[in-house]
């Protein structure tokens, strides 16, 4: 599968080691998926950066109790706070499976940062996922909150500020990592030329679509399931986009930013080239996935300085 793909010999090993420790099948059950996850996940588990502490907190929500991870690096910097979502399709994550990703963004930014354990499917359904994350953006009640979101946390940032539109609180910014935003909807070219990318395919994407609801017709026409289907995307806050440039999801961060640039939003797209889906795990073995890494925090940086300095 790889071979029809421009990927450097890093990038190909790292992919290696992804499927020798998980095949990470959407073909098998749900429970198979989340016990390969976790084998992944031991492969490509990092200590954190020296000096940062962390704790765990739990916030009230509307369906319960919802766990968040407190990251802080020495004396604190709340000028700012990065609010975390984890992806996984809506089936797989929680506070630990990003738990390394968080602790290295917390120290390359400086910020504080607090992770999100919303709930997952088929035990709930949309729009649970994005209540527990809206519930706590309340929660943690920041001014300066930038929303860093990937995969399908991405989704749920980009649903949360449609959603906080008429909101007395809107997050500051946001920064989508390789998010699902319903491309799949509007003919893309990525879910062609990338149809059978590694780590996500658009087979792939059409499983996770379809566990996040219960009911058979999927909300296609609403934009807190699928963010690019708004009519209106003018009450965005400032937006960064970062796509895998080998990834049938590619195309929802371009044309998302396009559509937030026509309705007068600050947006850019950034398209990592030689990148795959999920590539934060290779951070540590792949020079150009650390460059890409590295990209996020300065772009969490940029968005947070507009902020404070608007503010």
């Amino acid at each position: 599968m790889t071979d029809d793909f421009d990927l450097d010999s890093e990038m190909r090993a790292f992919i290696a080691s992804y499927q020798e420790a998980s095949s990470l099948s959407t073909a098998t059950s749900i429970e198979q998926q989340r016990s390969d996850y976790e084998a992944m996940l031991r492969r490509f588990r990092y200590p954190h950066p020296p000096g940062l502490n962390c704790r765990d907190d739990i916030v009230e929500g509307r369906h319960g109790g919802i766990p968040l991870r407190h990251y802080r690096l020495g004396e604190a910097n709340d000028a700012a706070l990065i609010l975390f979502v984890h992806g996984g399709g809506f089936i797989l994550g929680s506070l630990d499976s990003h738990d390394d990703i968080c602790a290295e963004l917390c120290a390359i930014t400086g910020y504080d940062l607090v992770s999100v354990d919303y709930r997952l499917s088929p035990e709930y359904y949309h729009p649970t996922h994005l209540d527990d994350v809206e519930d706590a953006f309340h929660a943690l009640g920041h001014d300066n909150t930038i929303l860093t979101g990937v995969s399908a946390g991405g989704t749920l940032c980009a649903a949360l500020c449609h959603r906080a539109a008429s909101s007395t609180r809107r997050p500051a910014g946001q920064v989508l990592v390789y998010p699902g935003l319903g491309g799949d909807c509007f003919e893309l070219a990525s879910y062609h030329e990338n149809a059978e990318a590694p780590l996500l395919s658009a087979t792939d994407i059409a499983f996770y679509r379809g566990t996040r609801c219960a009911a058979e017709t999927l909300p296609l026409e609403d934009p807190e399931f699928y963010p690019l289907v708004a009519s209106d995307f003018s009450h965005a806050p400032p937006t960064i986009a970062i796509s895998a440039d080998i990834d049938p999801l590619r195309d929802d961060a371009r044309l998302y930013v396009e559509k937030l640039r026509s309705a007068g939003v600050a947006a850019e797209w950034i398209n990592e080239p030689g990148m795959v889906h999920d590539y934060l795990r290779a951070r540590h073995v792949s020079s150009a996935a650390a460059a890409a890494f590295a990209r996020i925090g300065d772009a969490i940086r940029r968005l947070a300085s507009e902020a404070l300095s608007t503010g």
